[in-house]
Protein backbone atom coordinates (compact mmCIF):
# COMPACT_ATOMS: atom_id res chain seq x y z
CA UNK A 1 0.00 0.00 0.00
CA UNK A 2 1.06 3.55 -0.70
CA UNK A 3 0.80 4.82 3.00
CA UNK A 4 3.23 1.55 3.93
CA UNK A 5 6.03 2.48 1.50
CA UNK A 6 5.64 6.26 2.54
CA UNK A 7 6.54 5.22 5.95
CA UNK A 8 8.89 3.09 5.28
CA UNK A 9 11.00 5.81 3.02
CA UNK A 10 10.45 8.45 6.22
CA UNK A 11 11.87 6.09 8.32
CA UNK A 12 15.05 5.38 6.04
CA UNK A 13 15.21 9.15 5.10
CA UNK A 14 15.22 9.67 8.56
CA UNK A 15 18.30 7.42 9.72
CA UNK A 16 20.30 8.92 6.65
CA UNK A 17 19.40 12.47 7.94
CA UNK A 18 20.84 11.42 11.63
CA UNK A 19 23.73 10.41 10.02
CA UNK A 20 24.57 13.00 8.04
CA UNK A 21 23.74 15.25 11.03
CA UNK A 22 21.11 16.98 8.49
CA UNK A 23 17.20 18.44 9.40
CA UNK A 24 14.87 16.06 7.68
CA UNK A 25 12.55 17.22 4.81
CA UNK A 26 9.60 16.19 3.47
CA UNK A 27 9.96 14.26 0.59
CA UNK A 28 6.14 15.09 -1.09
CA UNK A 29 5.22 18.27 -0.04
CA UNK A 30 1.77 18.26 -0.26
CA UNK A 31 1.33 14.78 2.50
CA UNK A 32 2.18 15.28 6.10
CA UNK A 33 4.57 12.45 7.80
CA UNK A 34 2.44 9.53 8.30
CA UNK A 35 -1.13 11.12 6.97
CA UNK A 36 -3.40 8.62 5.41
CA UNK A 37 -3.31 7.72 1.69
CA UNK A 38 -6.84 7.15 0.07
CA UNK A 39 -7.00 3.42 -0.17
CA UNK A 40 -6.97 3.09 3.94
CA UNK A 41 -10.62 2.48 5.24
CA UNK A 42 -12.83 4.46 7.73
CA UNK A 43 -11.79 7.37 9.82
CA UNK A 44 -11.64 5.77 12.77
CA UNK A 45 -9.33 2.99 11.42
CA UNK A 46 -7.54 5.18 9.86
CA UNK A 47 -7.00 6.85 13.45
CA UNK A 48 -5.25 3.74 14.72
CA UNK A 49 -3.85 3.04 12.00
CA UNK A 50 -1.71 6.48 11.75
CA UNK A 51 -1.08 5.90 15.34
CA UNK A 52 0.58 2.30 14.10
CA UNK A 53 2.36 3.61 11.50
CA UNK A 54 3.42 6.77 12.38
CA UNK A 55 7.11 7.18 12.05
CA UNK A 56 9.13 8.13 15.40
CA UNK A 57 11.72 11.09 15.29
CA UNK A 58 15.52 9.59 15.06
CA UNK A 59 15.84 10.48 19.12
CA UNK A 60 13.09 8.63 20.17
CA UNK A 61 14.68 5.69 17.95
CA UNK A 62 17.54 5.37 19.90
CA UNK A 63 16.05 5.26 23.38
CA UNK A 64 14.03 2.69 22.28
CA UNK A 65 16.94 0.67 20.80
CA UNK A 66 18.65 1.10 23.90
CA UNK A 67 16.00 -0.02 26.43
CA UNK A 68 14.42 -2.75 24.57
CA UNK A 69 16.78 -5.87 23.86
CA UNK A 70 17.79 -7.03 20.75
CA UNK A 71 16.38 -10.63 19.19
CA UNK A 72 18.41 -12.70 17.45
CA UNK A 73 17.60 -14.02 14.01
CA UNK A 74 15.18 -16.75 15.11
CA UNK A 75 12.95 -14.23 17.30
CA UNK A 76 13.83 -15.07 20.60
CA UNK A 77 15.05 -12.44 23.28
CA UNK A 78 18.59 -12.64 24.06
CA UNK A 79 19.65 -14.61 27.87
CA UNK A 80 20.59 -12.28 30.73
CA UNK A 81 24.11 -12.43 31.18
CA UNK A 82 24.86 -12.55 35.39
CA UNK A 83 28.45 -11.81 36.77
CA UNK A 84 30.01 -15.42 38.01
CA UNK A 85 30.03 -13.81 41.36
CA UNK A 86 26.33 -13.76 41.51
CA UNK A 87 25.68 -17.22 40.27
CA UNK A 88 28.23 -18.94 42.58
CA UNK A 89 26.61 -17.35 45.63
CA UNK A 90 23.08 -17.96 44.20
CA UNK A 91 23.95 -22.12 43.31
CA UNK A 92 26.24 -22.25 46.51
CA UNK A 93 22.62 -21.96 48.76
CA UNK A 94 20.69 -24.92 46.47
CA UNK A 95 19.93 -28.19 47.79
CA UNK A 96 22.22 -30.84 46.20
CA UNK A 97 19.38 -32.38 44.20
CA UNK A 98 18.93 -29.16 42.65
CA UNK A 99 22.69 -28.80 41.71
CA UNK A 100 22.53 -32.15 40.43
CA UNK A 101 19.65 -30.98 37.68
CA UNK A 102 21.39 -27.68 37.11
CA UNK A 103 25.12 -29.77 35.75
CA UNK A 104 22.85 -30.00 32.48
CA UNK A 105 22.54 -26.35 32.07
CA UNK A 106 25.65 -25.60 30.64
CA UNK A 107 29.09 -26.60 30.73
CA UNK A 108 30.59 -23.85 32.88
CA UNK A 109 27.58 -24.92 35.37
CA UNK A 110 28.92 -28.38 35.10
CA UNK A 111 32.54 -27.23 35.79
CA UNK A 112 31.29 -25.18 38.96
CA UNK A 113 29.57 -27.57 40.18
CA UNK A 114 32.41 -29.54 40.01
CA UNK A 115 34.84 -27.03 41.40
CA UNK A 116 36.47 -28.30 45.06
CA UNK A 117 36.19 -24.80 46.43
CA UNK A 118 32.61 -24.78 44.82
CA UNK A 119 31.74 -28.09 47.20
CA UNK A 120 33.44 -26.53 50.35
CA UNK A 121 31.85 -23.47 50.16
CA UNK A 122 28.35 -25.38 49.79
CA UNK A 123 29.25 -27.27 52.69
CA UNK A 124 29.96 -24.75 55.20
CA UNK A 125 26.95 -23.17 54.24
CA UNK A 126 24.94 -26.40 54.90
CA UNK A 127 26.83 -27.40 58.23
CA UNK A 128 26.31 -23.25 59.38
CA UNK A 129 21.76 -23.84 58.04
CA UNK A 130 20.90 -23.21 61.63
CA UNK A 131 17.15 -24.34 60.23
CA UNK A 132 18.66 -28.15 59.76
CA UNK A 133 16.90 -27.41 56.06
CA UNK A 134 19.91 -29.55 54.89
CA UNK A 135 20.51 -31.97 57.49
CA UNK A 136 18.70 -36.16 57.48
CA UNK A 137 19.23 -38.93 59.45
CA UNK A 138 19.91 -41.83 58.24
CA UNK A 139 18.15 -44.76 59.74
CA UNK A 140 19.29 -48.82 60.04
CA UNK A 141 15.77 -50.36 60.56
CA UNK A 142 14.21 -53.76 61.31
CA UNK A 143 11.11 -55.48 59.73
CA UNK A 144 10.01 -58.84 60.17
CA UNK A 145 8.04 -58.35 56.42
CA UNK A 146 10.86 -56.59 54.79
CA UNK A 147 13.59 -57.89 56.74
CA UNK A 148 16.51 -55.05 57.17
CA UNK A 149 16.93 -51.72 55.11
CA UNK A 150 18.26 -48.19 54.97
CA UNK A 151 16.01 -45.41 55.18
CA UNK A 152 16.65 -41.54 55.62
CA UNK A 153 14.05 -38.46 56.63
CA UNK A 154 14.40 -35.20 57.32
CA UNK A 155 15.80 -34.03 60.73
CA UNK A 156 13.85 -30.58 60.19
CA UNK A 157 10.46 -33.14 59.85
CA UNK A 158 11.70 -34.74 63.26
CA UNK A 159 11.45 -31.52 65.06
CA UNK A 160 8.34 -29.79 63.46
CA UNK A 161 6.35 -32.02 61.68
CA UNK A 162 3.80 -34.79 63.68
CA UNK A 163 4.54 -37.49 61.10
CA UNK A 164 8.04 -37.57 59.69
CA UNK A 165 8.54 -39.12 56.11
CA UNK A 166 11.25 -41.93 55.23
CA UNK A 167 12.77 -42.75 52.46
CA UNK A 168 14.25 -45.78 50.99
CA UNK A 169 18.48 -45.35 50.41
CA UNK A 170 19.83 -47.46 47.47
CA UNK A 171 22.31 -49.55 49.65
CA UNK A 172 25.53 -50.49 48.23
CA UNK A 173 25.39 -54.09 49.38
CA UNK A 174 23.41 -57.06 48.07
CA UNK A 175 21.20 -56.82 50.96
CA UNK A 176 20.78 -54.34 54.06
CA UNK A 177 21.22 -56.39 57.49
CA UNK A 178 20.64 -55.85 61.04
CA UNK A 179 24.65 -56.61 61.49
CA UNK A 180 25.62 -53.43 59.39
CA UNK A 181 26.62 -50.96 61.48
CA UNK A 182 26.74 -47.50 60.85
CA UNK A 183 30.07 -46.04 61.72
CA UNK A 184 29.13 -42.03 61.76
CA UNK A 185 28.84 -39.28 59.16
CA UNK A 186 31.61 -37.17 58.01
CA UNK A 187 30.86 -33.65 55.83
CA UNK A 188 27.72 -35.86 53.70
CA UNK A 189 29.79 -39.20 53.78
CA UNK A 190 28.93 -42.20 55.50
CA UNK A 191 30.95 -44.75 56.88
CA UNK A 192 29.04 -48.36 57.17
CA UNK A 193 31.00 -51.26 58.22
CA UNK A 194 29.41 -54.78 57.12
CA UNK A 195 29.16 -57.88 59.47
CA UNK A 196 32.45 -56.16 60.94
CA UNK A 197 34.54 -57.72 57.52
CA UNK A 198 33.40 -55.33 54.86
CA UNK A 199 33.74 -51.04 55.26
CA UNK A 200 31.72 -48.75 52.79
CA UNK A 201 31.87 -44.78 52.29
CA UNK A 202 28.36 -43.53 50.99
CA UNK A 203 27.20 -40.80 50.31
CA UNK A 204 23.18 -41.05 50.37
CA UNK A 205 22.20 -37.80 48.29
CA UNK A 206 24.74 -38.37 45.63
CA UNK A 207 23.78 -42.29 45.29
CA UNK A 208 27.88 -43.07 44.76
CA UNK A 209 29.52 -45.54 47.17
CA UNK A 210 33.24 -47.20 47.31
CA UNK A 211 33.98 -50.00 49.14
CA UNK A 212 37.49 -50.17 50.82
CA UNK A 213 40.14 -52.78 50.73
CA UNK A 214 39.60 -55.99 52.63
CA UNK A 215 41.76 -56.29 55.70
CA UNK A 216 42.12 -59.78 55.47
CA UNK A 217 42.04 -60.12 59.28
CA UNK A 218 40.05 -63.25 60.25
CA UNK A 219 37.63 -63.17 63.46
CA UNK A 220 38.83 -64.42 67.11
CA UNK A 221 36.73 -66.03 69.57
CA UNK A 222 35.41 -63.81 72.24
CA UNK A 223 37.08 -60.62 70.09
CA UNK A 224 35.46 -57.36 68.75
CA UNK A 225 35.76 -54.54 66.36
CA UNK A 226 34.99 -50.76 67.03
CA UNK A 227 35.51 -48.16 64.08
CA UNK A 228 35.80 -44.41 63.74
CA UNK A 229 35.40 -42.23 60.80
CA UNK A 230 36.91 -38.86 60.25
CA UNK A 231 38.81 -35.64 58.23
CA UNK A 232 42.15 -35.04 58.60
CA UNK A 233 42.16 -31.58 57.46
CA UNK A 234 46.05 -31.01 57.47
CA UNK A 235 46.43 -33.15 54.80
CA UNK A 236 42.79 -33.15 52.91
CA UNK A 237 42.21 -36.78 53.51
CA UNK A 238 39.57 -38.74 55.13
CA UNK A 239 40.57 -41.81 57.19
CA UNK A 240 38.88 -44.38 58.78
CA UNK A 241 40.02 -45.93 62.41
CA UNK A 242 39.48 -50.03 62.51
CA UNK A 243 40.33 -51.04 66.33
CA UNK A 244 40.36 -54.71 66.64
CA UNK A 245 40.02 -55.98 70.24
CA UNK A 246 40.99 -59.38 71.43
CA UNK A 247 40.88 -60.82 74.82
CA UNK A 248 44.64 -61.60 76.28
CA UNK A 249 45.50 -64.76 77.58
CA UNK A 250 44.54 -64.74 80.75
CA UNK A 251 40.92 -63.04 81.77
CA UNK A 252 42.51 -60.79 84.58
CA UNK A 253 44.91 -59.18 82.16
CA UNK A 254 41.53 -58.15 79.82
CA UNK A 255 41.72 -57.01 76.18
CA UNK A 256 44.23 -55.94 73.86
CA UNK A 257 43.79 -54.27 70.30
CA UNK A 258 44.99 -54.40 66.91
CA UNK A 259 44.77 -50.29 65.68
CA UNK A 260 44.86 -49.83 61.70
CA UNK A 261 43.92 -46.76 59.82
CA UNK A 262 42.76 -46.44 56.12
CA UNK A 263 43.64 -43.00 54.21
CA UNK A 264 41.85 -42.03 50.95
CA UNK A 265 44.43 -40.40 49.71
CA UNK A 266 46.64 -43.99 49.43
CA UNK A 267 43.34 -46.03 49.45
CA UNK A 268 45.28 -48.87 51.81
CA UNK A 269 45.22 -49.97 55.82
CA UNK A 270 48.34 -49.81 57.98
CA UNK A 271 48.64 -50.24 61.08
CA UNK A 272 49.50 -47.76 64.11
CA UNK A 273 50.05 -48.13 67.76
CA UNK A 274 47.73 -49.34 69.36
CA UNK A 275 45.29 -48.21 72.36
CA UNK A 276 47.20 -46.90 75.57
CA UNK A 277 44.54 -46.56 78.21
CA UNK A 278 43.34 -49.92 77.14
CA UNK A 279 39.94 -50.72 74.59
CA UNK A 280 37.03 -49.01 73.70
CA UNK A 281 33.51 -50.01 74.25
CA UNK A 282 31.50 -51.17 71.58
CA UNK A 283 30.83 -47.61 69.59
CA UNK A 284 32.06 -45.89 66.89
CA UNK A 285 34.73 -43.55 67.48
CA UNK A 286 33.27 -39.67 67.62
CA UNK A 287 34.77 -37.44 65.10
CA UNK A 288 35.27 -33.81 66.67
CA UNK A 289 37.96 -31.43 65.15
CA UNK A 290 40.19 -33.53 63.50
CA UNK A 291 39.80 -36.39 66.27
CA UNK A 292 38.70 -39.43 67.39
CA UNK A 293 37.04 -40.01 70.48
CA UNK A 294 36.17 -43.29 72.40
CA UNK A 295 34.70 -44.00 75.52
CA UNK A 296 37.25 -46.69 77.18
CA UNK A 297 37.27 -49.03 79.76
CA UNK A 298 40.59 -49.70 81.59
CA UNK A 299 43.00 -52.80 81.04
CA UNK A 300 42.40 -54.39 83.59
CA UNK A 301 39.20 -55.39 85.32
CA UNK A 302 39.79 -55.04 88.98
CA UNK A 303 41.37 -51.73 88.37
CA UNK A 304 37.94 -50.36 86.90
CA UNK A 305 37.71 -46.80 85.34
CA UNK A 306 36.01 -45.49 82.77
CA UNK A 307 38.40 -42.49 80.53
CA UNK A 308 37.80 -40.88 77.30
CA UNK A 309 40.93 -41.51 74.74
CA UNK A 310 41.28 -39.08 71.70
CA UNK A 311 43.10 -40.52 68.62
CA UNK A 312 44.46 -37.37 66.29
CA UNK A 313 43.71 -38.11 63.04
CA UNK A 314 47.00 -35.87 61.88
CA UNK A 315 49.34 -37.17 64.25
CA UNK A 316 47.74 -40.37 64.38
CA UNK A 317 48.65 -40.25 68.31
CA UNK A 318 46.51 -41.32 71.55
CA UNK A 319 45.77 -38.75 74.63
CA UNK A 320 42.94 -38.76 77.26
CA UNK A 321 40.47 -36.05 77.30
CA UNK A 322 39.71 -34.40 80.86
CA UNK A 323 35.71 -35.62 82.02
CA UNK A 324 33.56 -33.19 83.71
CA UNK A 325 32.77 -33.17 87.06
CA UNK A 326 30.24 -35.65 87.71
CA UNK A 327 28.05 -36.15 90.69
CA UNK A 328 27.57 -38.75 92.98
CA UNK A 329 26.71 -42.21 91.88
CA UNK A 330 27.40 -41.23 88.01
CA UNK A 331 27.09 -44.56 85.67
CA UNK A 332 27.64 -45.60 82.11
CA UNK A 333 29.19 -43.08 79.98
CA UNK A 334 28.79 -42.59 76.60
CA UNK A 335 29.63 -40.19 73.76
CA UNK A 336 27.81 -38.32 71.55
CA UNK A 337 28.47 -35.06 68.85
CA UNK A 338 25.90 -31.60 69.21
CA UNK A 339 26.56 -29.31 67.35
CA UNK A 340 29.94 -29.81 66.39
CA UNK A 341 31.40 -30.08 69.78
CA UNK A 342 32.05 -33.23 71.79
CA UNK A 343 29.34 -34.63 74.67
CA UNK A 344 29.12 -37.09 77.15
CA UNK A 345 25.65 -38.64 78.24
CA UNK A 346 26.07 -39.83 82.19
CA UNK A 347 23.45 -42.07 83.78
CA UNK A 348 22.44 -41.95 87.12
CA UNK A 349 20.95 -45.34 87.38
CA UNK A 350 17.13 -45.46 86.29
CA UNK A 351 16.89 -41.87 88.07
CA UNK A 352 18.07 -39.27 85.23
CA UNK A 353 20.94 -38.67 82.97
CA UNK A 354 23.62 -35.69 82.43
CA UNK A 355 24.53 -34.00 79.03
CA UNK A 356 27.78 -32.37 79.10
CA UNK A 357 29.12 -30.30 75.99
CA UNK A 358 32.62 -29.48 75.41
CA UNK A 359 32.13 -26.05 73.68
CA UNK A 360 35.60 -25.82 73.33
CA UNK A 361 37.31 -29.41 72.30
CA UNK A 362 40.12 -30.03 74.78
CA UNK A 363 39.48 -27.22 77.32
CA UNK A 364 38.33 -28.98 80.49
CA UNK A 365 36.56 -25.81 81.87
CA UNK A 366 34.73 -25.74 78.56
CA UNK A 367 32.86 -28.55 80.00
CA UNK A 368 28.87 -27.36 80.17
CA UNK A 369 25.69 -29.21 81.50
CA UNK A 370 23.23 -28.81 79.03
CA UNK A 371 20.33 -30.90 80.32
CA UNK A 372 19.60 -32.77 83.06
CA UNK A 373 16.84 -35.73 81.64
CA UNK A 374 14.92 -37.28 84.31
CA UNK A 375 14.09 -41.61 83.70
CA UNK A 376 11.01 -41.69 81.76
CA UNK A 377 8.91 -44.93 82.27
CA UNK A 378 7.73 -45.60 78.63
CA UNK A 379 8.14 -49.27 78.07
CA UNK A 380 11.26 -49.84 76.04
CA UNK A 381 13.18 -46.31 76.38
CA UNK A 382 14.65 -47.03 80.04
CA UNK A 383 17.91 -46.69 78.56
CA UNK A 384 19.28 -43.25 77.20
CA UNK A 385 21.82 -43.12 74.55
CA UNK A 386 24.02 -41.21 72.17
CA UNK A 387 22.59 -37.93 71.75
CA UNK A 388 21.91 -36.96 68.29
CA UNK A 389 20.88 -32.98 67.61
CA UNK A 390 19.47 -30.30 69.44
CA UNK A 391 16.74 -27.97 68.34
CA UNK A 392 17.14 -23.95 68.15
CA UNK A 393 14.40 -24.16 70.79
CA UNK A 394 16.82 -26.56 73.34
CA UNK A 395 14.17 -29.81 72.38
CA UNK A 396 17.16 -32.14 71.96
CA UNK A 397 16.85 -35.93 70.02
CA UNK A 398 17.88 -38.71 71.58
CA UNK A 399 18.88 -42.35 70.47
CA UNK A 400 17.50 -45.38 71.79
CA UNK A 401 17.68 -49.17 70.58
CA UNK A 402 14.33 -49.43 69.24
CA UNK A 403 13.75 -45.55 68.26
CA UNK A 404 14.38 -42.08 68.66
CA UNK A 405 13.02 -39.91 71.69
CA UNK A 406 12.76 -35.76 72.04
CA UNK A 407 12.67 -33.90 75.18
CA UNK A 408 12.17 -30.65 75.91
CA UNK A 409 13.57 -29.42 79.28
CA UNK A 410 11.09 -26.18 78.92
CA UNK A 411 7.90 -28.48 79.60
CA UNK A 412 9.88 -31.79 81.02
CA UNK A 413 8.09 -33.61 78.81
CA UNK A 414 8.90 -36.48 76.01
CA UNK A 415 7.85 -37.35 72.71
CA UNK A 416 7.98 -40.22 70.17
CA UNK A 417 8.56 -38.80 66.27
CA UNK A 418 5.97 -40.66 64.88
CA UNK A 419 7.08 -42.21 61.44
CA UNK A 420 5.04 -44.09 59.08
CA UNK A 421 2.92 -47.34 60.25
CA UNK A 422 4.55 -49.73 57.72
CA UNK A 423 7.97 -47.92 57.69
CA UNK A 424 9.86 -50.52 60.00
CA UNK A 425 9.46 -52.58 63.37
CA UNK A 426 11.99 -50.67 65.02
CA UNK A 427 15.24 -49.00 64.61
CA UNK A 428 18.66 -50.21 64.91
CA UNK A 429 21.19 -47.36 64.49
CA UNK A 430 20.33 -43.30 63.60
CA UNK A 431 23.12 -40.89 62.07
CA UNK A 432 22.38 -37.28 61.61
CA UNK A 433 24.58 -36.19 58.48
CA UNK A 434 24.18 -33.63 56.07
CA UNK A 435 23.55 -32.78 52.41
CA UNK A 436 26.89 -32.62 50.14
CA UNK A 437 28.81 -33.03 47.00
CA UNK A 438 31.43 -34.90 48.66
CA UNK A 439 32.26 -37.95 46.65
CA UNK A 440 33.67 -40.85 48.25
CA UNK A 441 34.90 -41.54 44.89
CA UNK A 442 36.85 -38.22 44.10
CA UNK A 443 40.46 -37.78 46.26
CA UNK A 444 40.99 -34.21 47.66
CA UNK A 445 38.36 -32.40 47.04
CA UNK A 446 38.84 -30.15 49.57
CA UNK A 447 42.00 -28.25 48.26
Amino acid sequence: MLHSSVTVIRTNKFREMENQNQEPTPTQPNQRLGSPSQELPSTSSNEQTQKRNRPESPQNESNDSAQSPKRSRNGSLPTPSFPQEIIFEILSNLPVKSLLRFRCVSKPWKSLIADNFFIKKHLKRTQNDPEFSKKRVLINTSSIQTGSSIKSCSLKSIFEDPNVNTTEIEYPSKKASRYDWIVGSCNGLICIAIREDTVLLLNPTLRVSKRLPDLGFKKRRGCYTVYGFGFDASVDDYKVVRVFCYQSKGFEDGYESIVRVYSMRTNCWRRIQDFPFGVPFSEAGKHVDGTLNWAVLSRHYRDFSCTIVSLDLAQETYKEVTQPCYGNGAGERILGVLDGCLCVLCSYGRLYAEVWVMKEYGKRESWTKLVTIPYTPIPGYEMFLTPLSVSKSGEILLRFEVNMLLYNPEKNMFRIPMFPYDAFSYIDQQEVYEESLVSPTVVNQHR
